[in-house]
């Protein structure tokens, strides 16, 4: 999921960072219960399944 995300921040001008979190324990902590999941802002925006670019696209124009 990383490249699409950076691919969509590029096409967005945003010079945002963003994390991977990969440790279980936060990802369960973070209320993920079927990961790969796309939080924005402390909100899951994506759960389940990779998204496409369109989809992260969405998420993140939705928070700006």
């Amino acid at each position: 999921m990383a490249p699409i995300v950076d691919r969509v921040l590029t096409e967005l001008n945003l010079d945002d960072d963003f994390e991977i979190i990969g440790d279980i324990p936060s990802i369960v902590k973070a209320g993920i219960m079927d990961p790969p999941a796309l939080m924005i802002n402390d909100k899951i925006k994506l759960v389940g399944k990779v998204p496409t670019f369109d989809e992260v696209k969405k998420a993140i124009e939705e928070e700006m």
